[in-house]
């Protein structure tokens, strides 16, 4: 049994993007984003962000408070206050965030920056 939490929203609502629905475009929201479905975009940004085991997202730019992966995702992922990979999720991209939690069986494929000098 996992103690993974649900991010806790803005209280405002909640978006559900339903599996079998596939958007593309930039969202960006004041409260919870669930994807069960197909995201592709230049930018998402939400309070919280929860991507199911069935959903894919793939964004040049996320932006949230904190998210809790269990599908696909590719893309710059910058969270406020963590963000949480489980079992069975695909991450290709890179992460900016105080917290960082996989949990076994999660796979993370950090991406290089080339031409970046440090």
């Amino acid at each position: 049994m996992s103690a993974r939490r649900e991010p806790r929203g803005g209280g405002a609502g909640h978006t559900v993007i339903g599996l079998g629905t596939v958007l593309e475009g930039v969202l960006e929201m004041e409260h919870s984003l669930r994807i069960e479905g197909v995201v592709k975009g230049e930018r998402v940004a939400s309070t919280s962000l929860v991507v199911s085991s069935q959903g894919e997202l793939e964004a040049g730019l996320i932006e949230v408070g904190e998210a809790v992966i269990s599908g696909r995702v590719t893309g710059k992922l910058r969270a406020r206050v963590r963000v949480y990979l489980s079992a069975g999720a695909v991450f290709h991209g890179s992460v900016e965030t105080p917290q960082l939690v996989v949990e076994e069986g999660a796979v993370f494929v950090p991406s290089s920056s080339p031409g970046k000098k440090g």
